[in-house]
């Protein structure tokens, strides 16, 4: 199997994992009590994930074998298909079932900034809660979905690839 494939099946599983962990978490209401659970299962979940799949290719479809390099590239690919897997659910999420969910992070994030800087004038903060609002849209949600799912996808395969990398002598020499 090539390594895009490959890729693409294993970001789809883990995305999907991260989709059901999300469901999970919005019906027992553990994401509106701002706990750190979600964010902590999301994260193990997916260095777990990584790690197991570049292990599986460099196995199974590698004879053993693995670059640093290939083990970073197909540890991002994994991250950045399973983001485009969350991110289109959080749009369906955020456009459909929790239509109040924009708008109550933007009174969470005027509360937030109040507390910060009580010296802040309205002015002030209606341009800053105007500019929240902007990037509050579900495609802008989607796009920093993608990109901060890839990033994070980025560094765990930095570190992941440094344990599971395997050089084929038979290349080197």
């Amino acid at each position: 199997m090539d390594i895009k494939k490959f890729a693409m099946n294993y970001g789809a599983v883990l995305g999907l994992f991260l989709v059901a962990i999300a469901v999970i978490m919005w019906s027992v209401g553990a994401d509106d009590k701002q706990s750190v659970i979600p964010g902590l299962l999301n994260n193990v979940l997916t260095i777990t994930f990584i790690a197991y799949a570049i292990v599986q290719y460099r196995d199974i479809n590698n004879n053993g074998f693995i670059s640093y390099a290939s083990s970073l590239k197909l540890g991002t690919t994994i991250a950045f298909f399973s983001s485009i897997i969350l991110a289109f659910y959080s749009v369906i999420h955020i456009s459909y079932i929790d239509t109040e969910a924009l708008s109550e992070i933007i009174k969470l994030t005027e509360q937030t900034m109040l507390e910060a800087q009580p010296e802040i004038s309205d002015k002030e903060l209606d341009l800053a809660l105007q500019m929240v609002s902007k990037f509050m849209q579900p495609h802008w949600m989607m796009i920093m979905g993608m990109l901060g799912g890839t990033f994070m996808g980025f560094l765990y395969s930095l570190i992941i690839s440094i344990f599971v990398k395997k050089e084929d002598p038979n290349l080197i020499a």
